[in-house]
């Protein structure tokens, strides 16, 4: 089979995307590319891969790129790249705002070119089989679940980071849809959201820092999430439980292990630890990546389903109080 040629544009959020190309059989990482060029060349030489700063010079030598600068950036180069004929995975989220996102995925599919978006968690084996449990109701259907992202930045005044315009919003918009995109994947269609945030804790963000936001789901299940960017001491009980009539499916905050603790008690349902070595937390969504452009198949997590999340999102900021 002929090596899909490869880059990675972004070596913050983009470097485990570089680790997971060069170790996937079928991708041929060509390109790492970052505007700081010590950074880029010292993962080139470590990958035996070339370097630029300069991402449109590269076009040529690709078929495909994985896309990890910041937010307010995601659209226009997407665009570029999906014109140009190349297959984009895209570091969430698909773009600032709705119009953007609607022009990204037409660029998508009037090229006819594979557009994913990385919603990692989706992709590692403990959430797989979290789904499965869910999809098959082995315990019976989910009737509410909680989800807690307690994290800390240090503060960055004046980056990109920081403002509201580049950023797309607070923690909710930027860390927080990793999640809202897993609780409407595992609970379904929302049909009602809302959400209360702070600055406090994290004044140097001109969104909110700390965000609860709750939602409603067509099934009757409720989901509440937990974000922050500004527990600097926190301690996470768990990353998510999942209520059942027969069970309570608790994540691990290391997202390690899946149990269940029923009248039984409590037991492991799936142990696997996907930080293992460089580039293996991503390396689920990349070789999902790489089975879409060899196979032609629509990518689990494409423009149209990362908007369901964003969509949620953007209707809590409606009601927002920051």
């Amino acid at each position: 089979m002929k090596k899909i040629r490869t880059a990675v544009v972004g070596l913050n959020m983009g470097l485990q995307h570089a680790y997971a190309f060069h170790s996937a059989e079928r991708a041929d990482l060509r390109w790492v590319v970052d505007l700081d060029e010590e950074k880029a060349a010292k993962l080139a030489g470590e990958l035996g891969c070339k370097y630029t700063s300069d991402w449109l010079s590269i076009m040529d030598d690709i078929d495909a790129v994985s896309i990890c600068t910041p937010h307010h950036l995601h659209a226009d180069q997407s665009i570029l790249a999906l014109k140009a004929g190349k297959h984009v995975l895209l570091e969430k989220p698909l773009a600032n705002t709705e119009e953007d996102c609607l022009r990204v995925i037409k660029a998508a599919e009037e090229n006819n070119t594979i557009l994913m978006m990385a919603y990692v968690i989706r992709f590692l084996p403990i959430i797989r089989k979290l789904k499965d449990i869910i999809i098959t109701e082995e315990f019976g259907k989910p009737f509410n679940a909680n989800c807690w992202i307690e994290g800390f930045i240090p503060p960055m005044p004046g980056s990109w980071l920081s403002r509201k315009e580049t950023l797309g919003g607070g923690v909710l918009f930027s860390h927080g849809c990793h999640y809202i995109d897993l609780l409407v994947w595992l609970l379904g269609k929302p049909v009602k959201v809302s959400t209360l945030g702070t600055r406090t804790g994290t004044e140097w963000m001109e969104g909110e820092g700390t965000a609860h936001s709750t939602m409603l789901f067509e099934s009757g299940a409720l989901g509440y999430l937990e974000t922050s960017w500004g527990m600097q001491f926190a301690e996470r009980r768990a990353l998510m439980h999942i209520h059942t009539p027969k069970a309570l499916l608790i994540v691990s905050s290391d997202l390690t292990t899946l149990e269940a603790v029923t009248e039984k008690g409590r037991q492991t349902l799936m142990t696997h630890n996907s930080h293992t070595s460089p580039g293996s937390f991503v390396s689920g969504e990349i070789e999902h990546f790489l089975d879409c452009i060899e196979f032609g198949k629509k990518p689990e997590t494409d423009g149209h389903d990362a908007l369901k999340s964003l969509r949620a999102i953007w209707a809590m900021y409606e009601v927002i109080k920051c």
